[in-house]
């Protein structure tokens, strides 16, 4: 194999690639890169058998070829090298690098048949999504995704096709995002629930407005750009029924300014409790007095401003401030409004607009004097 590359274009793609080498594994080669050759272009593969990547770059090829190279160490050198053409040869599974006459190194590797094989997902189902639409759907969805490893079916988003409608749903069990788009004829029978990491991963690479082939079988879903393809296992189980938690009518409502809110909760915010983060919203009429404090280590915050408020009054409620800023700041409309029953209820929060296919769930935390 050999090839010139811009070394700029070549650290570029690996860097994408390395974000599928696992930090830890039992399986010395998943701590490498595939180098592959073909013509003009070259692969360059990386997997930890949950997530796979694969980015193509166009090069000037020499000589066909391929080989398995040490992940840390080849981006380690390159990182450091000049930015001008790197000249690239492997014989004998020795990878040789060149930058200038003087300035030479080399890379042990390994046979190519050694590196895992990429799922291949040739009878499975396949749509188009722009990197806008797809990065709107994340987005709005991703925070909320669970990190906790014995909830497995939460630790992805779930994707479903109902009703014309193109659905992103996650939830940890204290917050939810949903948003959806447009579109016709799908060929989505049933939901499946995607690792966040891999659509992350694909995002990040892509730019613009590009389009995005999605194909997904009963184990494995790819995510198809121009160049680069991103394969990822399936998260297997029935996903919540999360409908059934968000209510379908409310007897208390507000209508507040998003960025007046937001800086109100970050001045309680900071006396909090750091431990529960817990904020009290007091309704009253048409005022919205947000409060916290925190005994243990002293400190104490009230600040009160003008909303729409409609239901009983007063009314108290508390949430985690953290979250609920979150989703505050992901709303992007000047008013948001704000749904709610009782204090241990599911409340709804939404921005206040035409053409805004989203909203987010949260559950109130038990008000406590002392958190």
């Amino acid at each position: 194999m050999k090839f010139e590359v811009r070394k700029s274009v070549f650290l570029d793609a690996i860097q994408t690639a390395a974000s599928a080498v696992p930090s830890r594994s039992t399986l010395q080669i998943l701590n490498n890169f595939l180098l592959r050759l073909e013509g003009s272009w070259l692969e360059i593969s990386a997997t930890d058998m949950d997530m796979g990547i694969r980015v193509r770059v166009e090069v000037n090829g020499q000589e066909n070829g391929a080989v398995v190279v040490n992940a840390k160490k080849l981006l380690d050198l390159i990182k450091v090298l000049p930015d001008d053409n790197i000249n690239i040869m492997v014989e004998d599974y020795l990878l040789q690098i060149a930058w200038s006459e003087q300035g030479k190194a080399t890379i042990a590797g390994f046979d190519a048949s050694d590196f895992p094989q990429f799922p291949e997902i040739s009878e499975g189902l396949s749509f188009n999504l722009s990197s806008v639409e797809l990065a709107f759907l994340t987005e709005k969805t991703s925070f909320a995704v669970s990190t906790d490893s014995t909830r497995l079916i939460l630790n992805g988003i779930y994707m479903e096709y109902k009703d014309g409608q193109l659905i992103f749903v996650a939830t940890d069990g204290h917050r939810m995002g949903k948003a959806h788009i447009e579109q016709e004829n799908l060929p989505i029978e049933q939901g499946v629930i995607i690792p966040n990491k891999a659509i992350s991963q694909i995002l990040r690479a892509k730019s613009g407005d590009a389009p995005i082939e999605i194909s997904f079988d009963d184990s494995h879903v790819l995510f198809s750009g121009e160049d680069i393809q991103v394969v990822s296992k399936l998260i297997e189980g029935d996903y919540p029924k999360y409908e059934s938690v968000i209510p379908s009518s409310f007897e208390k409502e507000v209508q507040a300014n998003r960025m007046e809110l937001i800086q109100v909760l970050r001045h309680a915010s900071a006396v909090a409790n750091q431990r529960t983060r817990q904020v009290r919203l007091s309704f009253e009429e048409n005022s919205l007095e947000v409060s916290a404090s925190d005994p243990t280590s002293g400190g104490e915050c009230r600040e009160s401003f003008a909303v729409n408020y409609q239901g009983e009054s007063p009314f108290t409620i508390g949430f985690n401030g953290m979250y609920l800023q979150q989703i505050l700041e992901m709303c992007s409309t000047e008013e948001i409004r704000i749904k709610m029953n009782s204090v241990v209820g599911a409340v709804i929060i939404e921005p206040i607009g035409e053409g805004l296919d989203f909203f987010f769930l949260l559950m109130p935390l038990r008000l406590v004097e002392d958190a």
